[in-house]
């Protein structure tokens, strides 16, 4: 089959959503860089035109989700309709909402025989432009007395950091529960530890009457 010229950008998006698709139907390790220019039809050295390693598309595949995600935080943030506290919690769900297909690219990334290729996904800074949108709603919110927070942006990636780790552990523990032979005291701990973070969201913005709720 002859190949067929595109122009550099679609090239690396095609590149870029091959990869993902493949990552999470077959797995990080079971994709080699074969799979991905059989699949999209392009020589492996045009494909390391692009990317210097798997590694990197990975990367690139992360941080089309985290300006796809930008964009849905926006939308949220000048949605009229909602309140400051709404709008938060809209935004959490969202960053809540990776399928199951992606929190397994997730996990795999933390894991610790990957130390290397998480700390080149760090060097991104993935709540760099999600968080700024965070805080001006929190900035609004303070305002209009609606959250009680000294230092807007500091707590927005915190919160992201503590929602991240709660969602990467309720997908460890999901995961696990087919195999448990004590699904009532797993499915209790995971209930619990909803309510707290729930209830931690309020403490932290200074909400006494608004209920967060994870969708987690």
């Amino acid at each position: 089959m002859s190949r067929i010229v595109k122009e550099p950008e679609e090239r690396r998006k095609e590149l870029i959503d091959t990869a993902e698709r493949l990552f999470i139907a077959q797995g990080y390790d079971q994709t080699s860089v074969s799979d991905i220019t059989k699949e999209t039809n392009v020589s492996q050295g045009a494909f390391y035109y692009y990317f210097d390693s798997k590694e990197d598309v990975l990367v690139a595949a992360m941080e089309k989700q985290i300006t796809l995600m930008e964009s849905d935080f926006i939308r949220i943030a000048n949605n009229s309709d909602l309140d400051e506290a709404a709008k938060l919690n809209s935004m959490i769900n969202r960053f809540l909402s990776v399928s199951a297909s992606g929190k397994k690219i997730i996990g795999y990334i933390h894991q610790a025989k990957n130390a290397t290729l998480h700390k080149k996904l760090m060097r991104v800074r993935p709540f760099a432009k999600i968080a700024p949108v965070m805080a001006d709603v929190i900035v609004q919110g303070c305002k209009n007395d609606r959250f009680h927070v000294e230092r807007p942006l500091e707590t927005s990636y915190l919160l992201l950091v503590l929602i991240a780790s709660a969602n990467h552990m309720f997908y460890q523990k999901n995961d696990d529960l087919a195999n448990s032979k004590e699904d009532d005291k797993d499915s209790e701990f995971l209930e619990n530890m909803r309510a707290a973070m729930e209830d931690l969201l309020g403490r932290m913005l200074g909400v006494s009457d608004y209920r967060f709720i994870l969708q987690i």
